[in-house]
């Protein structure tokens, strides 16, 4: 049914801005790129005309089931930091994407002074979050609110509409203050106007029905600290002051939970800090210990499917992306990682891992070979991770009868113990150098060697090679030698294609004879034709032998929706790191 109403949505939507003709060619796109076209879609639609109620029906059973495949955070999941005295309230701190919070009695929106969401389908923020997430219904509430207002939303107030499509009863939209420009320090006008925001929800929050379980629970959201410029520590100085003051004004308060949500972990860390520095002054949590994620999640009906199909199969391949690098940390997404691993090199522009991919903008090519081997270095020494002691688990019920494909090459695989006579990594890895010039078809060298003697001429605050002399030549050709992992025409796999053999011949002579799952981790939209859309054919051909378990965050936990309403996929979202305990480890998953 819900491939039928996004077809159906999309193609109304379409038409409505006079794109019809380009249906054909989406309905045959991946099905996370249909999902990211509906929500842009949504995204710059004005509440006016207001849609047919046909389609959003269509729509709410669209998210309703995009909804259905996320492990969802009960809001009693999430271990309470201090409890504040004389009150009922206790705070508590958690890190994730607030639309997925149950069992809660509130969310707060960061909106903007027109209360319709944001237009701008390129901008992360939480208001666009939001209102994607819950649908058009949502807008066209705030409009109603706004028709009858007539005026913009004040600063600091708030307003109250159903959370609709959202776990979340409701949804709290308050209008924090804006920086504009290089304003340097808030004034004290708006500083107070951020504290009234937080104020404003905690008194809504008094006029809103308790949970069936009695407990009132509000999630606040980092108001003002996005595009509002507001000053990220100033900002939890004032959110937390300004909470712990209102409940101890409030004693016989009503609300009972209040969460301060983070997504970006520098936020997180501003919270902790606050948070500790309060529980010597407040009381100790007197709460009994909070239910097991992993026990609640273990029961999600996507959960129990995939531990069934791995129970009845008898092959395994797991498909690994970049998604399974970033459940241990190495995550080449992240501004922090970045920042701590490389932080002579951000005066350049750059602040992931994933900028570095085809810069050329290098001081000197000691900058460049100074980069390379503190990367290099980086993943040598990276950790082991339990991520991968799951996965180990997991093939040792399959003994001979699995294999691994990655499109990653850090080669964790092998440093957790994993026999490399079963991976395959047809990316490349950066175990090996290659001549750029590709002078000779066999021009490919270990790194560790290159390695080991240019360490010694790191410098520890440049972090550039300070003896040219260890920039790798070829041996060959005496060219400059470069990482040896697909980036363009210059990639040379000679030493990956062996392997790459011997995994289709597993997949042509084990895997299609037999009852086989695949489990794809972390694979999403970067090269969706390396793992993804391979993982597909390779079901979509099998008659029924194959079937697919696709797990991650975003477009890595979303599989085909026709495949999964014929039982040949199924998709989980959620991290990595969770869904493969719950997976693997959880007691129902056990042979």
């Amino acid at each position: 049914m819900a491939v039928a109403k996004l077809s159906s949505v999309l193609q109304y939507l379409l038409a409505e801005n006079q794109y019809q003709h380009l249906f054909h060619h989406l309905a045959h796109q991946d099905i996370w790129i249909q999902l990211q076209t509906l929500q842009r879609l949504l995204c710059i639609r004005p509440p006016h005309p207001p849609l047919p109620e046909s389609i959003q029906n269509g729509i709410d059973t669209i998210l309703q089931y995009q909804q259905s495949h996320k492990l969802l955070t009960p809001s009693e999941t999430i271990r309470p930091i201090l409890s504040i005295p004389n009150t009922p309230t206790s705070l508590g701190l958690w890190k994730g994407d607030i639309t997925t919070l149950t069992n809660i009695t509130a969310i707060v929106n960061a909106a903007n002074s027109q209360l319709l969401g944001c237009f701008q389908p390129s901008h992360r923020c939480i208001d666009n979050v939001i209102h994607s997430a819950v649908g058009p219904r949502l807008r066209e509430a705030c409009d109603a609110i706004m028709q009858e207002q007539r005026d913009p939303e004040p600063v600091g107030s708030v307003k109250v509409t159903p959370g609709f499509n959202l776990p979340a009863e409701y949804v709290l939209h308050t209008v924090g203050p804006q920086m504009r420009g290089k304003e340097g320090e808030p004034t004290a006008e708006q500083k107070e106007r951020l504290a009234s925001c937080y104020r404003s929800c905690l008194d809504a929050m008094e006029g809103l029905p308790p949970l069936a379980d009695g407990r009132k629970v509000i999630a606040f959201c980092c108001i003002s600290t996005g595009l509002f410029a507001f000053p990220p520590e100033l900002a939890v100085d004032i959110a937390v002051d300004t909470v712990v003051e209102w409940c101890r004004g409030h004693p016989e308060t009503s609300v009972t939970d209040v969460i301060f949500d983070v997504f970006a972990e520098g936020d997180w860390g501003l919270y902790e800090k606050k948070l500790k520095g309060l529980k010597s002054r407040y009381s100790p949590v007197q709460k009994s210990l909070p239910p097991s994620l992993q026990d609640i999640h273990t029961q999600h009906p996507s959960i129990l499917k995939a531990q069934q199909w791995i129970k009845e199969a008898d092959t395994l391949i797991i498909s690994a992306g970049a998604g399974l690098s970033a459940a241990t940390g190495l995550d080449y997404t992240s501004p922090a990682l970045f920042e701590k691993y490389f932080p002579a090199f951000l005066p350049l522009g750059l602040n992931r891992l994933y900028d570095v991919f085809g810069f050329q903008e290098w001081d000197s090519p000691a900058q460049k070979w100074g980069y390379y081997f503190n990367h290099l270095n980086m993943v040598k020494t990276w950790p082991k991770s339990s991520v991968y002691a799951a996965l180990q688990r997991l093939t040792q019920h399959f003994e001979s009868r699995y294999f691994i494909r990655t499109s990653n090459a850090d080669g964790f695989f092998v440093a957790n113990g994993f026999d490399e006579d079963r991976i395959t990594m047809p990316q490349g890895q950066y175990r090996y150098l290659q001549c750029f010039a590709k002078c000779r078809r066999d021009a490919v060298f270990l790194s560790e060697p290159f390695l080991t003697a240019a360490l010694p001429y790191l410098d520890p605050g440049t972090q550039c090679l300070t003896d040219t002399s260890k920039i790798p030549r070829c041996e060959y050709c005496g060219g400059e030698l470069t990482l040896c992992v697909r980036g363009g025409d210059y990639f040379n796999p000679i030493r990956f294609l062996p392997q790459e053999k011997l995994y289709k011949a597993f997949v042509e002579d084990t895997a299609r004879s037999s009852n086989t799952v695949i489990l794809e981790l972390g694979a999403g939209m970067n090269t969706p034709v390396v793992l993804r859309w391979h993982d597909e054919v390779l079901v979509r051909e099998s008659e029924g032998n194959i079937r697919m378990i696709r797990a991650g965050i975003g477009a890595a936990g979303c599989a085909p929706w026709d495949m999964e309403e014929r039982n040949e996929a199924v998709g989980i979202e959620g991290g990595l790191d969770h869904v493969l305990d719950v997976l693997i480890d959880s007691p129902s998953s056990q042979p």
